[in-house]
C-alpha cells in the first residue's frame, strides 16, 4: 500500500513538472525557449522574469524579448512611459486590450489600450470620455459610441471589439491616410525637383548634373526609394549654386 502511494506521489509529481515546462518565451532574437516561468516584481527601470529548464534558471528583461506564455496566459511587452512593460493580453486585434502592473505592483490591475501602430493609452475612468474618443477617432461610430457613453470605462471591452469590427481585418483607414501621406510626399519631392532642373537651366549645367537629376527624378517618380550615394553627389554637383541651395537642404530632408 505505502508502495503504491509513493508511485502515485512520485507520478504526480513528474507530471506536475511537465506541465510546468509548458511555458515559452519568444525573445526579439526569433528564439523560442520553453521551461517554466516566473514573473518578477517590477522595478523602476525594467521589468523581467525567470526561465526554469534543465539547463538551469536564467532572467530575461523585458526589452529583449516580445511576449511569453505562462499557465496558458499570454503576455505581449509594450514600451509605455520610460520602459518596456510586461502586459497581460486580454483582447487582441487591430486594438488590443492588456492589462499591466502600476509602480511595485505585482497585480495585473490596470488597463491599456494599444493599437498595432504602436499607439497606446492607460484606460482612464475620470477622463474616459475625452480621451478615449480621441484614441478612436478612426472609427466615428465607436467614437459617437463613448462620446454618448454607449461605451464606458466598466464596458471597455465592447468598444475594442466594435472598433474592430468597423476596421475589418484590415484597417482601411489608416491605409488610406499612410497612402495619401506618402503621395503627398512625392508630390513634395517632384515639385522640388523640377524646381531645382528650372533654376539650372540657365546655368548652362553639365551633361553629368543633368543626367544625376533625371535619375533622382525618375526614382522619386516611381516611389523608390532614392540611394544614398544619389543623395550625396546631389549635395555635391549643386554646391556651387546658391540659387537651389535651399531647395537642395529641403529635398534631402524629405527623401531621409
Amino acid at each position: 500500500m505505502i508502495k503504491n502511494l509513493i508511485a502515485f506521489y512520485l507520478l504526480l509529481f513528474s507530471a506536475t513538472t511537465i506541465l510546468a515546462q509548458d511555458d515559452k518565451i519568444y525573445l526579439t532574437s526569433g528564439d523560442t525557449l520553453t521551461g517554466s516561468i516566473d514573473i518578477l516584481l517590477p522595478a523602476d527601470f525594467f521589468e523581467e522574469i525567470t526561465l526554469k529548464t534543465d539547463e538551469g534558471k536564467r532572467r530575461f528583461k523585458s526589452f529583449q524579448m516580445v511576449g511569453f506564455t505562462a499557465d496558458n496566459v499570454h503576455y505581449k511587452t509594450i514600451k509605455f512611459g520610460a520602459k518596456y512593460r510586461i502586459m497581460e493580453v486580454i483582447m487582441s486585434g487591430y486594438l488590443g486590450l492588456y492589462r499591466f502592473r502600476t509602480e511595485n505592483n505585482y497585480d495585473f490591475g490596470s488597463r491599456f489600450l494599444y493599437k498595432v501602430t504602436n499607439e497606446g493609452i492607460e484606460v482612464p475612468n475620470i477622463t474616459f470620455k475625452k480621451s478615449v474618443s480621441e484614441f478612436v477617432s478612426e472609427c466615428p461610430s465607436v467614437q459617437a459610441g463613448v462620446k454618448d457613453k454607449t461605451y464606458k470605462s466598466s464596458n471597455v471591452e465592447e468598444m475594442v471589439a466594435a472598433f474592430n469590427n468597423c476596421l475589418g481585418t484590415k484597417p482601411q483607414y489608416a491605409e488610406n491616410e499612410l497612402k495619401k501621406e506618402k503621395t503627398l510626399k512625392i508630390s513634395k519631392e517632384l515639385e522640388l525637383i523640377k524646381s531645382i532642373s528650372a533654376n539650372l537651366q540657365e546655368k548652362n549645367i553639365n551633361e553629368e548634373l543633368s543626367t544625376l537629376l533625371s535619375d533622382v527624378e525618375g526614382k522619386i517618380a516611381k516611389g523608390e526609394k532614392v540611394p544614398g550615394y544619389l543623395k550625396a553627389a546631389l549635395r555635391e554637383a549643386t554646391s556651387s549654386y546658391q540659387s537651389v541651395s535651399k531647395d537642395v537642404s529641403d529635398l534631402l530632408i524629405l527623401l531621409k
